[in-house]
């Protein structure tokens, strides 16, 4: 058992809030990340959750492409038990929704912003 089973319908509610795919697995690996789109055409944002065996739960939200080449300045992670899941993927997407509403510091010209 990949450590997942538990805590899949909380992750799925946040990935249908987001109306984006939950992705399970990584490199044949067990995993759990949703991809929120930021800026068109290409700024992509993160969220994945890490469940170590014996250790707290963890959800870290990323940039993994921004228009204005901001990316290495976007990634938080809370930690927590199981039970505080929901909270943190609620305050991973509301971080992500405030990342897309930041002023640019470099407009890319096919950026709407």
């Amino acid at each position: 058992m990949s450590g997942f089973a538990d805590i899949d319908s909380v992750i799925a509610k946040w990935v249908r809030a987001a109306d984006t795919t939950l992705y399970t697995e990584w490199a044949d690996v067990p995993a759990r990340f949703f991809h929120i789109p930021g800026d068109p055409p290409f700024e992509c944002f993160q969220i994945s959750v890490q469940v170590p065996k014996g250790g707290p739960t963890s959800v870290t939200a990323r940039a993994i492409d921004t228009n204005d080449d901001t990316d290495e300045q976007m990634d938080k992670t809370w930690r927590g038990p199981i039970g505080d899941l929901d909270g943190m993927l609620g305050a991973a997407v509301a971080l992500v929704e405030k990342w897309k509403e930041r002023e640019r510091l470099r407009l890319d010209p096919a950026s709407p912003r």
